[in-house]
């Protein structure tokens, strides 16, 4: 009975292959674990019939299911994914007798009420691969989990600790999906150069979901799982570290043995990275080893904003990050957020009219920022007494544990016609993604985005917003 079965949920499109899957699968095939993927992605829209046949069939002691996800992040959607996991676990619980345990970057985030919302035996806060294998060597010889193995929750847990590892340390499956149809479908592949960010932004979720310490992994082992993805028919890849060029060292060597093994011609590479550190050593490096894009994460073009969200960086760091990727021939997208507190009309224009100067490819804007719960923001939020009041702007701080619910924050100084002045100041630009109802050149949720995955299927590969890019340049 050493079964397990892996369930990728993430059905959204264009697809995007599950790597957290392929990494911890690794240590489940190394421990002896006999293993199968039912993957959603490519699964038909009636597919329970389909998973009942295989649970018959294979029999699994233990199924692992990843949340990459729990939500778009864009409110004027405010989609959640969690009921159709919810669902999905109650269909398993009926069909099958095996334990079920929660995984993923979107269930780290919140670990304790995901795992009571979705209804789940056990969950994995944070790295997976050492964690995965101790639930299943203790199921497989019918052993107590409890809260005593790092990163491991129960329902009955009332203490519990991440588990942050050398993600090296670790085998790796990047065959265990079919990463070409992956390709073909969704125009590129993930890749991590290490896991944790230490940054201090007082919105983000990030260190919530990977943890403020920073694990790298060794760049040669980093060039290997290119090349093996190159040798399956891959040629687009995405860093999806939080930001690739921190720590700078470290973005350097992985550059370096890229470019090493001859890749530069191969392969396009995208990834998002800050606006600091960055010089023209590394974007000379980075256009060498087949980078074509980068998405920086400014979040504003008005000291005033950046202070309040706490980046580090400055509008001159924003300036020279684009100057520099220019000269190089590297296209540049600009990722904005837009609404924290403080955020008024003269805030945006500053940021639009910095935009407008430097003239990146793309310009992305969130309108409305996501409150998690753990960060600063919600803090903020709270000794303002602006939960949910005239702050919040969609869903609440009440009946809402650790936030897992969509809940946005919106300055009040917007609230009555920020968005019409935002679009006024942008106008016809169709650089902007814009935070509406837009033309579908222009639309920033990327969530069961149609018009993206037809653009893919006739042949488009990079980063979804380069992709988009492209189009505007021919409109």
């Amino acid at each position: 009975m050493s079964r397990i079965l892996l369930v990728n949920t993430n059905r959204l499109r264009p697809r995007i292959s599950p790597i957290g899957l392929e990494y911890v699968a690794g240590s489940l095939i190394a421990s002896g674990a006999e293993l199968k993927v039912f993957d959603l992605a490519f699964a038909k829209r009636g597919f329970s019939q389909e998973l009942k046949e295989l649970l018959e069939k294979f029999s699994p002691l233990l199924i692992g299911i990843t949340v990459r996800n729990i939500d778009d992040c864009y409110y004027l959607s405010g989609q959640s994914f969690l009921n159709p996991i919810r669902w999905l676990i109650s269909w398993l619980r009926k069909n099958s007798s095996a334990k079920i345990v929660l995984g993923g970057v979107g269930y780290s985030i919140a670990p304790k009420a995901l795992l009571e919302y979705l209804g789940a035996d056990y969950g994995i806060y944070g790295d997976g691969e050492l964690a995965l294998v101790q639930i299943f060597d203790r199921t497989s010889s019918d052993q107590k989990i409890d809260e005593n193995l790092t990163g491991v929750l129960t329902p009955n847990s009332k203490t519990f600790h991440r588990a942050e590892l050398a993600p090296d340390n670790f085998p790796r499956a990047r065959n265990l999906v079919n990463n070409y149809s992956y390709f073909q479908v969704g125009g590129q592949i993930g890749i991590e150069t290490k896991r944790g960010c230490d940054g201090k932004c007082i919105y983000c979720a990030d260190p919530l979901a990977k943890g403020r310490k920073i694990r790298m992994r060794n760049p040669v082992a980093v060039a290997d799982e290119i090349e093996e993805l190159i040798s399956y028919g891959v040629s687009a890849f995405h860093i999806c570290d939080s930001e690739f060029n921190r720590p700078y060292f470290h973005c350097y060597q992985v550059l370096e043995q890229i470019q090493k093994k001859g890749f530069g011609k191969k392969i396009e590479l995208y990834s998002y990275m800050s606006p600091k550190p960055f010089d023209l050593d590394l974007a000379q490096l980075y256009r060498k080893a087949g980078g074509r894009g980068i998405c920086f994460g400014v979040d504003s073009g008005s000291e005033k904003m950046l202070k309040i969200l706490n980046r580090d960086h400055l509008v001159r760091d924003i300036e020279k990050a684009v100057s520099l990727s220019k000269k190089v021939g590297i296209k540049v997208m600009l990722d904005l957020l837009v609404g924290g507190p403080g955020e008024n009309k003269n805030t945006l224009s500053e940021t639009i009219n910095l935009m407008n100067r430097l003239k990146p490819d793309r310009v992305g804007i969130s309108y409305g920022i996501r409150v998690y719960d753990k960060t600063a923001l919600k803090s903020l939020i709270e000794q303002e007494g602006k939960g949910d009041a005239e702050g919040i702007v969609l869903g609440s701080f009440r009946n809402n544990p650790e936030l897992i619910f969509p809940t946005f924050y919106l300055s009040p100084l917007l609230k009555k016609d920020g968005l019409n002045y935002l679009k006024n100041c942008i106008g016809k630009d169709k650089r902007f993604f814009l935070p509406s109802t837009p033309a579908k050149q222009q639309n920033y949720n990327y969530s069961d985005n149609l018009y993206l995955e037809q653009l893919i299927k006739k042949g488009a590969k990079g980063a979804y917003w380069a992709i988009l890019s492209e189009t505007t340049d021919n409109a």
